[in-house]
């Protein structure tokens, strides 16, 4: 159970491309603003110290969403997609809500 909550916490913080965007063109913004303010060798060691810090947080993420991912489905849960693309995990014999049969009883 509590893999499932933190799945979907974490289902919130997913670093989709956007965000990856988002982050990096950060860094290149803080760069040029430390280019005007300061010396040129501060300003490149700090852009890159924070698209390091983005990429290490990328990767640290998408790690541990497999993890749990993988714990998940070694119990015996299966993973689906919901209606907005979303990845959820039902448990054995379980269904997403409107995907009854209406004639099955």
């Amino acid at each position: 159970m509590r893999d499932l909550i933190t799945l979907d916490v974490m289902a919130l913080y997913v670093a989709d491309r956007g965000q990856k965007v988002k982050g990096y063109l950060a860094c290149t913004i803080l760069t040029l603003l430390l280019l005007i303010d300061r010396s040129a060798v501060e300003a490149v060691t700090s852009g890159m110290a924070v698209a390091l810090l983005f990429t290490v947080a990328f990767k640290v993420g998408a790690i541990r969403r497999g993890t749990i991912t993988r714990r998940l489905t070694d119990a015996g849960f299966h993973a689906v997609r919901d209606d907005q693309g979303g990845l959820r995990f039902l448990r054995p014999g379980q269904q997403l809500p409107g995907h009854t049969n209406p004639f099955a009883a």
